[in-house]
């Protein structure tokens, strides 16, 4: 079936939403993906998981990746089933989204090349509605590829994009525009546990110091080899600056020995993955996302709730997170000197910081949140209920989780 997109024009669903109680049932939602790097999909994910649980049975489904564990666990945890299913064998996939009588797949992609077998395999067990979320702009090149992704925008009822700028991205790649529309990524905040002195001191920095704090992976896209290159002239007229990495990824091994010939190795510690990056955000001072394009970033969000200034760039995603003089600073992507000059503003300004991170809190705890994110989500899974099985559900107000 063809789903008439509520949001064709470009704007916003309404957050006020109505969700289904079964009379006898809930409906099953399968939030699925394929990729082994779940990440920022894995936390969008959990947040509709935990915000959509009472409402819906849902089936939580990724690889059992490191990674991929990780998230599981968590799922399970808040009450989620958690099946074991294959999701690169077809067959299985199939057998098991028939077994467990699905009604709404799901799927959750980053680049467009994934969650294809969740799609197809959704649409061949005789699910009744599928939807694929994408978490990035339309980043394809490869003519198959691209032909691959006509092939899913068939075979799903709805796309949603975690941007608009992302939305307008697969319009200018062909997507009709009745088939998607726009839910913006919103988190459930991060409580922080630990005092600021405990963690800096953890860190080995004392209470003056000026800590600049980035998280992500540790890939092209995020772009730190653009930061490491601002790094020199940052700390020379600000001696007490010290940057921290929270991530992992293919450029780790690259980055540090770049950090090593530059002299920097003692003003950066790449902390790799962590499970405390509330407790580090809550300490630090400014948060720094220098990426090349996003979605609409998990981690800038993340930063705002603690109330941190961010200093990004002015690409897909960002540029719909913070804004510029008001929660932090955007410079042009891949411009090392801009950072720089950015970042230096901050440290030098501290209550011009702080203002920024103030304004941030408001902004993210207003408009990004996981109960916002789950309300419009929601109301697509409705409307699209309501027409594939009509009658089949009552429709009731739910709670949501704070």
């Amino acid at each position: 079936m063809n789903a008439t997109n509520p949001s064709s024009t470009g704007h916003r669903v309404s957050s006020k939403s109505i969700t289904p109680k079964a009379r006898h049932l809930k409906p099953v939602l399968c939030l699925f993906t394929d990729s082994v790097e779940p990440s920022g999909m894995g936390e969008h994910m959990l947040a509709l998981a935990l915000q959509l649980r009472d409402a819906y049975e849902i089936l939580f489904v990724c690889p059992p990746s490191r990674s991929g564990t990780n998230f599981i666990e968590r799922a399970r945890a808040i009450g989620v089933k958690t099946p074991a299913i294959e999701v690169n064998n077809y067959t299985a996939l199939c057998r098991a989204l028939q077994m467990h009588q699905v009604d709404i797949m799901h799927c959750h992609a980053g680049i467009g090349w994934e969650g294809t077998k969740g799609v197809f395999a959704a649409r061949d067990a005789g699910v009744p509605i599928v939807i694929r979320t994408e978490h990035l702009p339309y980043l394809l090149t490869d003519r198959d590829q691209r032909e691959n992704h006509v092939r899913i925008v068939a075979a799903c009822d709805l796309l949603i994009a975690v941007s608009e700028w992302a939305r307008r991205s697969y319009i200018d790649a062909g997507v009709p525009g009745h088939k998607i529309t726009v839910v913006r990524n919103g988190i459930q905040p991060l409580e922080a546990h630990s005092n600021r002195s405990q963690v800096r001191g953890s860190l080995g920095v004392g209470p003056d110091t000026k800590l600049v704090v980035t998280v992500g992976r540790l890939t092209e896209q995020k772009g730190h080899s653009y930061l490491l290159e601002a790094i020199p002239s940052i700390i020379e007229p600000q001696s007490l600056a010290h940057f921290v990495w929270i991530g992992e990824g293919d450029l780790e091994v690259e980055l540090r020995q770049k950090a090593q010939r530059l002299g920097l190795s003692s003003r950066i510690s790449f902390l790799g993955r962590r499970f405390d990056v509330a407790e580090i955000l809550a300490s630090s001072d400014i948060f720094v996302l220098p990426s090349l394009f996003e979605g609409l970033p998990l981690a800038a969000l993340e930063a705002m709730y603690a109330g941190l200034p961010v200093v990004g760039t002015h690409v897909c995603g960002t540029s719909e997170v913070v804004r510029d003089g008001v929660t932090g600073r955007l410079v042009k992507s891949k411009e090392s000197a801009a950072l720089a000059s950015a970042i230096i503003e901050l440290l030098r300004q501290p209550e011009l910081a702080a203002q920024w991170g103030a304004n941030g809190r408001v902004v993210a705890r207003r408009d990004f949140s996981a109960v916002r994110m789950a309300r419009e989500t929601a109301e697509l899974y409705d409307m699209l209920l309501r027409d594939a099985l009509p009658g089949k559900f009552d429709f009731t107000d739910m709670s949501f989780v704070s």
